[in-house]
C-alpha cells in the first residue's frame, strides 16, 4: 500500500474503539453500541468510556449515527485512516493461493485476451465482488508481427500481432489499388525493420522516415510508410475485462441503496472506469480509492483496490477489485496484490518484453 500516512493524533483507546468498529462493521453490517464493543474488545472498558471515545470520534468525523437511539457506523475517512494506519493485510488463504496460482500454470500456453478474461473470472468468484482488468496497453505492445490483405479494391485488412500474442485487426482505405503479392511484399519489410519494436516506437519511426526521406523513397517504401502509418495509429480502444457485476446487489447495503441503477450504469459505461484504472498505473504497489475518493457517479459508495501487473522493462495494465466500503480489506489487499505478480509472471512467460 506505500508508505502508511498520518492520521489524527489518536491515543491508544481511539484506535482501538475505532478498530472494534471498523471491524465489526465490516463483519455483521450492522451499527456497533458501546455495550456490544465493551465485550469484543480485548482490554477492557466500560460502556460509558466507550460512549465517550464513540461521541469524540464522531466529532472528528471519523462515525455517524445513522440512528439517535442506534450504533455507530464508520464513515470513509474512517476506512481511510483504517487502511492507512490501522490495518495490517492477511496472509494470502492457502486456498485462494492455490486457485491464483493456476493462472500462473497458463501462462505460457494462454491467449493473452484469454488469461485476462480467466483473472477477472477466477478473481471475482473468490472475493465475491467486481473484478476489472486492463488489456496490456497498446503504447508497450511489441510487434510479433503484420500482415495486410486484400479484402476488395481499395480496401485493406490490417492484422497486427503483438508478442504477448494479442491480435488486433483494421482495415484501412488506400488512394489506389494494390495487388496482394505487393502487399506480402511490404508485410514482410515492415516485419523484418520493426519486429520487437514497441508500437508506438514504430509510430515515431515512420513519421520521422516519412520527414527525412520522402524525397528518395521508391515505390516499396513508400507504400511501406503510408500502409504502417495507417495500421500503427494510436485509434485503438483501450480493452477492459469485468466480471461480477451482480456480486454487488447481493449485498445488502448496495442493493437497497438509491444509486444502485447508477452503479450499474457505471459498470454499462466504462470510460470513467478505465479513467480512474489508468491514473494508478505510476502508483507502486496496492492503491486504495474509499467511497466519496472515487469521483464517478455511482461508486461513491464502494472501495476500488487496486495494483499494476508488469514485466521487467513496462506496467502493461491494472487489476481493481470494486466492493462496498465495508469490505474486509484485510483479505481484499492481499488478493489484489498477490493476483498482479501473478498475472506479471504468467504474461511475462509469453515473451511479452
Amino acid at each position: 500500500m506505500g508508505a502508511r500516512k498520518q492520521g489524527p493524533e489518536f491515543d491508544e483507546r481511539m484506535q482501538m474503539v475505532l478498530r472494534g468498529i471498523i471491524d465489526s462493521y465490516i463483519d455483521h453490517s450492522e451499527p456497533v453500541g458501546s455495550r456490544t464493543l465493551s465485550r469484543q474488545l480485548e482490554v477492557q472498558l466500560s460502556p460509558a468510556t466507550i460512549r465517550n471515545i464513540m461521541s469524540d470520534l464522531s466529532e472528528l468525523g471519523f462515525l455517524t449515527q445513522p440512528h439517535t437511539s442506534g450504533g455507530r457506523i464508520p464513515t470513509d475517512k474512517a476506512y481511510r485512516y483504517y487502511v492507512d494506519t490501522l490495518v495490517v493485510a492477511n496472509q494470502l488463504p492457502s486456498h485462494i493461493e492455490r486457485h491464483l496460482q493456476e493462472l500462473s500454470l497458463l501462462g505460457s500456453t494462454t491467449p493473452v485476451e484469454a488469461l485476462l478474461q480467466n483473472t477477472s473470472r477466477v478473481l471475482a468468484g473468490l472475493t465475491q465482488f467486481v473484478c476489472l482488468v486492463t488489456a496490456p496497453k497498446s503504447e508497450v505492445s511489441r510487434l510479433q508481427r503484420i500482415e495486410f490483405i486484400k479484402i476488395s479494391a481499395r480496401k485493406i485488412l490490417v492484422i497486427l500481432v503483438t508478442k504477448s500474442g494479442i491480435i488486433r485487426n483494421k482495415i484501412i482505405d488506400t488512394p489506389e489499388e494494390l495487388a496482394q503479392e505487393f502487399l506480402n511484399t511490404i508485410s514482410a519489410f515492415l516485419n523484418d525493420q520493426f519486429r520487437n519494436h514497441s508500437l508506438s516506437q514504430i509510430r515515431e519511426e515512420i513519421l520521422r522516415s516519412m520527414v527525412e526521406d520522402k524525397e528518395r523513397y521508391d515505390q516499396l517504401l513508400a507504400q511501406a510508410v503510408r500502409l504502417g502509418k495507417k495500421a500503427f495509429e494510436a485509434d485503438q480502444p483501450e480493452v477492459l475485462y469485468m466480471e461480477g457485476q451482480f456480486n454487488l446487489l447481493k449485498n445488502e447495503r448496495l442493493r437497497d441503496s438509491q444509486s444502485a441503477q447508477q452503479l450499474m450504469d457505471a459498470f454499462e459505461h466504462k470510460s470513467a472506469i478505465m479513467s480512474i484504472l489508468d491514473d494508478t498505473l505510476n502508483a507502486d504497489g496496492v492503491k486504495i480509492f474509499i467511497g466519496i475518493e472515487n469521483e464517478t457517479e455511482g461508486l461513491q459508495e464502494c472501495s476500488l483496490v487496486t495494483a499494476n501487473y508488469q514485466n521487467e522493462n513496462n506496467i502493461l495494465g491494472s487489476i481493481g477489485v470494486i466492493g462496498p466500503t465495508s469490505m474486509n480489506y484485510q483479505q481484499i489487499i492481499p488478493v489484489v496484490d498477490y493476483t498482479a505478480k501473478i498475472l506479471s509472471k504468467a504474461i511475462s512467460e509469453q515473451a511479452y518484453d
